[in-house]
């Protein structure tokens, strides 16, 4: 199997023994998590012109921008057969729902358990998923940070182990401090009291939900375009400038509200929502492309290289900030004036991901758009560190279908 040979050492010898003994005799099932802006809480309906919609099903070939229309990313991921299963969740703006949360990290998992079954997806498609079928989970977007969250909850010891919480946001704590301004007796001082988000889930909202039993067995998790350690645009959306907002208005459309849990501090980072291993092995995937045309003013938002929404630091999951000034080889430079210069001072190989057992696959020119729909086919790419080669020139579906094999 592709991915077997190539990581070599990477992999755990009971992981690599895996790949062998199933992948001769099994088909493959490719189960899809969405991500934002989705009502994948609705399994199929009616539209007023009497086509049937599925949001979730859908959201693999509908395109943001017109030069991808056509393009079906579960058709590309298929070109060398293999079934698949379609999850479903409630990830709209007004669900405004974190990825913690039961109805979003708990409804992935137990939908994962069904299609693991063979029970289907509840989709109207062809080649559902069996239960004798070897499985691989792939994510865009927030759907990756939920993998993230679920494999990394899946094992005894995590500190999140088999828990989807009730809770919208992450727990507060006040503290008061003593401030003072001036010196010797002009000296005032007074006491601030501030309240702040911390990390952390109450387990007064908890929801006994078996990701154990979702995850064991996944062959490996795929992100593509994923929000892994949030993304700088939110940060700017929820605190950042009258220039920012007139950005956000008129190219994006979002509400802090809606997403304020994909910001890229510690409270909400999901790298601190899991313990110190994962399930199942993640390959990143990373777009370093604009949106097309004037959507590219998005990028204004977002350091160092991006997809149009959220930085490749956090999409290759990178240790250290998620908005590192990285370029498309995944490495960060000092800069003159913004030109690079010198030997890198940080590169984001597999020694220096934000959680273990995560994994480089490939860095693509390609857009956030694009990752999902499969518009660009043979995306430029860059070489990067501890990279994979299978599927080289390949989009996302293209190399995953590759490395699958």
């Amino acid at each position: 199997m592709t991915l077997c040979k190539r990581l070599g050492a990477s992999l755990s010898l009971a992981l690599a023994g895996l790949f062998a003994s199933v992948s001769a005799a099994a088909d493959n099932c490719y189960i899809l998590v969405h991500g934002h802006g989705t009502e994948g809480h609705i399994k199929q309906r009616t539209n007023s012109q009497g086509k049937l919609e599925q949001p979730a099903l859908d959201y693999w070939s509908e395109a943001f921008f017109d030069k991808y229309n056509g393009s079906n990313f579960i058709e590309q991921l298929r070109i060398n057969g293999g079934n698949y299963g379609v999850v479903g969740y409630n990830s709209t703006d007004e669900g405004e729902m974190p990825y913690w949360h039961d109805g979003t990290a708990g409804e992935i998992a137990r939908q994962i358990i069904d299609i693991r079954s063979g029970k289907g997806d509840g989709y109207q498609h062809e080649n559902q998923c069996k239960a004798d079928d070897t499985f691989w989970v792939i994510a865009h977007s927030q759907g990756a940070a939920q993998m993230m969250y679920l494999s990394g909850n899946a094992v005894p010891g995590s500190p999140y182990y088999n828990r989807a919480y009730n809770q919208f946001d992450s727990n507060t704590i006040t503290e008061s401090n003593k401030v003072c301004t001036g010196r010797w007796f002009w000296k005032r001082c007074k006491t601030e009291t501030k309240t702040r988000n911390v990390a952390g889930l109450d387990d007064r909202f908890a929801v006994e939900v078996d990701f154990d039993k979702a995850m064991n067995g996944i062959a490996a998790i795929f992100t593509t375009g994923g929000a892994i350690t949030g993304t700088e645009f939110v940060d700017r959306l929820c605190n950042g400038s009258w220039i920012e907002s007139v950005v956000n208005d008129l190219f994006i459309g979002r509400e802090c509200s809606a997403v304020r849990y994909l910001q890229t501090n510690d409270v909400y980072s999901v790298r601190n929502y899991v313990g110190t291993n994962l399930a199942s092995p993640v390959y990143t995937i990373g777009g370093y492309a604009g949106f097309p045309g004037v959507a590219t003013a998005s990028s204004i938002l977002l350091a160092g290289e991006d997809d149009g929404y959220i930085n490749l630091a956090s999409q290759m999951n990178c240790s250290g900030s998620a908005k590192r000034n990285l370029y498309s080889d995944l490495k960060e430079y000092k800069t003159f004036l913004g030109i690079a210069y010198g030997s890198a001072i940080f590169s984001c190989d597999n020694d220096h991901k934000g959680t273990a057992r995560s994994y480089n696959l490939a860095s693509l020119y390609t857009d956030h758009d694009a990752q999902r729909n499969g518009g660009i086919m043979s995306p430029d790419y860059t070489g990067i560190p501890s990279g994979l080669n299978c599927g080289i020139g390949k989009n996302s579906a293209g190399r995953i279908a590759a490395c699958t094999q």
